[in-house]
């Protein structure tokens, strides 16, 4: 029984890949993300008070044009091709199939908390774990490992495809 459940070199591999694809999908979403923020900064009275320490008195604010940084730092926003490709690739999933295997790689298993018990010293991490990531989707442990289980398979379904093509 436990025979059956042992991957092959191979299936690790493939795992690993469909792993990295999900990293290069995480790191689109984020940069995309950054880029938006950087367009959309300033264009209020709190932003400009933030980018200026001081609020705008008539239409003559001096220091207001900022549109060539805005510019540089979009443009040092790097988008590869990796990370589109791994869009085009996740973005076929389903969506609660592509926040459960999202989810599960930025958190499970990482450190949430360090504490260091004042009684007697001790460090204590409390990770991220199946249960907690599951309830932060308002799901079931098992619907949520379904979920990711089902995902990458998918991810690693559509990566077979492109080496057959290649």
């Amino acid at each position: 029984m436990a025979e059956q459940n042992r991957k092959t070199a191979e299936q690790r591999e493939l795992r690993a890949k469909a792993e990295a694809v999900v990293d290069n999908f995480i790191d689109y979403l984020l940069a995309i993300r950054r880029v938006d923020d950087i367009a959309h900064e300033g264009r209020h009275i709190l932003g400009i008070y933030q980018s200026h320490g001081e609020i705008p008195r008539g239409s003559g604010f001096s220091g207001f044009c900022t549109l060539a940084a805005k510019v540089d730092r979009i443009r040092f926003q790097e988008v590869t091709s990796r990370m589109v490709e791994a869009d085009s690739i996740v973005g076929q999933l389903a969506e609660d199939h592509q926040e459960a295997v999202c989810l599960d790689k930025l958190l499970r298993g990482k450190t949430r908390v360090v504490a260091i018990d004042p009684l007697n010293e001790k460090r204590l991490e409390i990770t991220y774990t199946t249960a907690y990531c599951a309830e932060l989707l308002g799901l079931s442990q098992d619907t949520y490992r379904k979920r990711v289980s089902r995902a990458y398979q998918q991810i690693e379904n559509v990566l077979q495809q492109i080496s057959q093509v290649a």
